[in-house]
């Protein structure tokens, strides 16, 4: 019964981890059908898919792209209802078929209320939840949309391409990357690499092009990037695409969206810079903003990478093609204040790094972009409850601490932990500027080769709970299934111990090391003196935040188990990997409910499905696959 519920409830985003064999031939989409009484999409294919579903913002949608289907003689657009504009089909490329949920301006859906039920592998039914009005959303109406009604659109509209927010001036190729100058609105992106490793796209939404955009033809860089086409693919909603084709196919590429453009580059080596060549941005301020943000002002638009720094502990924030003004004052340390030192390291000519150490419990949160030229980190004990980032003070300017919210992108709706008590299905990404993977290395015949290590072992039995359930009775059989469905979807595994016997933690991180792994992944169960303490929660130490996140995700997708979180910790086998890594806790083994789950050998096999199915997502979002 279990297999049967995973199978019907799945994550849309999720390579298949369950013994089904699907055709390799390519399917059609043959049918569908949207109700608005019951805000039901339903699809048909011929063939068997894998859906994959992300909610986008500016306008607000729900994406179903079908991979490895094409558009049979469907219909290619329907009035929605209510609150949900309309429906659409297209071809996304030439593999991969797309259905569009589109909703009315002010309005989103709670990802986690999405339900997609696979009755068979050719046909799928999505149950989409009342759309609800945005916060602060302007025009609100005075009573709720009905189903059966269809709202008149706020103006503007965004149905003709003079009215986009984002302008694509001119493409640049350079040796380093490639940079899409834009003016107007932070431009906002999807980008997709194809499986051949041939080809990539960058679609710019909201955007539309100059005249001299798309007459830009130039020669590939020393990488073998070229651009072969720009071109307006959607009016409406405006969106621009950028193709370009590489000739090195196992070259893995990223593409970072910042103020004045789109920067694409190779994984591991430096981005190029937004700004004109030969011209440095200058940061003229560095200030602790209200005690609760690590606010940076430059006088254009920054590029910068962040993430914790590996030599110092401390968080960093890399800025290219920029430089410090004379006799900047940086913020220090202030009795009862949240940051230890800030300090600043001169990586290049062109390349500096801010470091700040936070104190004790004090955590770093996302940035975000406050104009086009400002930078600001929340900081504090408790994120969630730090108001959104006041403008800086600056006699004569009127506006309020909001007047800029509008040339920031709407963010992605993130994962809510599971207070309901029901299955919801979460879309498993992590927040729009995580730390980014490291870049995937060379393949071994043409394979992902991944270290699972079964936490403890022999003499070492870990945490002893429950009616004497020992931790390491739990992780090995766990780690083993989950070792058997990676290399049923084509992914090689170590296993750091193939039976019950001791193992130090040099030896399990050697062995990652020596065979040079894509991943590690720790698995472990935990105790504690409160019998109350329960959940799960999973640590990553640098580069395996996204992994941590994709893994954490999976496993409150599929278990009624409290959301600990992904956390930061310094643990041996985390610090001392080569590659990005995490290490999961899975339950409490001294926790009535979590031992009932860890003990038992169906959820065993349920625990092993979710964790491995994690990793897969990793790997797929991450361009491994």
């Amino acid at each position: 019964m279990a297999k049967l519920n995973l199978l019907h409830w799945l994550l849309p985003s999720v390579i298949s981890v369950f013994l089904v064999t699907f055709s390799a031939e390519a399917a059609r989409l043959e049918s569908w059908r949207f109700e608005p009484r019951q805000n039901r999409l339903s699809f048909t294919t011929q063939g068997g898919v894998q859906p994959q579903a992300q909610l986008l913002s500016n306008p607000t949608r729900l994406v179903i792209d079908l991979p490895g289907t094409t558009l049979g003689s469907v219909s290619r657009q329907q009035p929605g209802g209510g609150a949900i504009r309309e429906i659409r089909t297209g071809q996304f490329d030439s593999t991969t078929a797309r259905i569009v949920v589109e909703l009315v301006d002010g309005y989103t859906i709670d990802p986690q209320q999405v339900k997609f039920r696979g009755v068979s592998p050719s046909e799928w039914i999505v149950q989409i939840p009342d759309p609800q009005r945005v916060a602060g959303a302007s025009n609100p109406p005075s009573s709720p949309v009905p189903r059966n009604s269809r709202p008149t659109p706020p103006t503007p509209p965004r149905t003709v391409p003079n009215q986009a927010q984002t302008l694509l001036d001119r493409v640049e190729v350079r040796q380093e990357g490639i940079v899409l100058h834009t003016s107007g609105k932070l431009p906002q992106i999807e980008f997709k690499r194809g499986q051949d490793g041939s080809w990539m796209t960058v679609d710019i939404l909201g955007a539309s092009l100059s005249p001299e955009s798309s007459r830009t033809r130039q020669q590939p860089n020393r990488d073998g990037a070229a651009v072969t086409q720009v071109t307006q693919l959607s009016t409406s909603p405006p969106v621009v695409r950028v193709t370009l084709s590489t000739s090195d196919r196992r070259q893995q590429w990223q593409a970072r969206a910042s103020s004045g453009g789109v920067a694409i580059w190779p994984q591991g080596k430096t981005p190029p810079a937004i700004q004109v060549a030969g011209s440095f941005a200058t940061i003229k301020s560095v200030e602790l903003r209200d005690q609760n943000y690590f606010v940076v002002q430059a006088d254009q638009p920054l590029n910068y990478s962040h993430g914790w720094d590996s030599e110092t502990g401390a968080y960093s924030i890399t800025f290219f093609s920029a430089k410090l003004a004379d006799n900047i004052r940086l913020p220090q340390r202030e009795v009862g204040g949240p940051l230890l030192w800030t300090r600043v390291r001169q990586d290049d000519r062109e390349t500096f790094t801010l470091l700040f150490q936070p104190a004790t419990r004090v955590k770093i949160g996302q940035p975000s972009q406050t104009s086009s030229s400002e930078l600001a980190f929340p900081i504090g004990t408790n994120l969630a409850a730090i108001p959104p980032v006041p403008s800086a003070p600056n006699p004569g300017d009127t506006r309020t601490a909001s007047g800029d919210s509008g040339d920031s992108p709407r963010p992605l709706l993130p994962p809510r932990p599971n207070t309901s008590g029901r299955r919801p299905l979460t879309f498993p990404l992590p927040p729009v500027n995580s730390p980014q993977p490291y870049p995937a290395p060379a393949r071994r015949d043409g394979r992902v080769l991944i270290v699972i290590d079964p936490g403890h072992g022999g003499s070492d039995v870990g945490a002893v709970g429950v009616g004497g359930l020992r931790e390491k009775d739990v992780v090995f059989p766990i780690s083993q299934q989950v070792a058997q469905i990676l290399e049923q979807n084509g992914v090689q595994v170590i296993l750091t111990r193939q039976n019950d016997f001791t193992v130090e933690l040099e030896p399990r991180v050697d062995l990652a090391n020596r065979f040079n792994a894509d991943l590690f992944v720790s698995i472990h169960a935990n105790a504690a003196t409160r019998r109350e303490a329960s959940g799960v929660e999973t640590f990553y130490y640098q580069s395996g935040y996204s992994l941590a996140q994709y893994i954490q995700n999976s496993i409150l997708a599929n278990f009624r188990m409290e959301n600990r979180g992904v956390k930061q910790a310094r643990f041996f086998v985390l610090r001392n990997t080569a590659m990005p890594s995490a290490l999961v806790e899975i339950g409490f083994v001294s926790n009535d409910y979590d031992a009932s789950i860890l003990a038992d050998p169906t959820q065993q096999s349920r625990m092993a499905q979710a964790i491995a199915q994690g990793i897969l997502q990793y790997l797929q979002a991450a361009g491994y696959r």
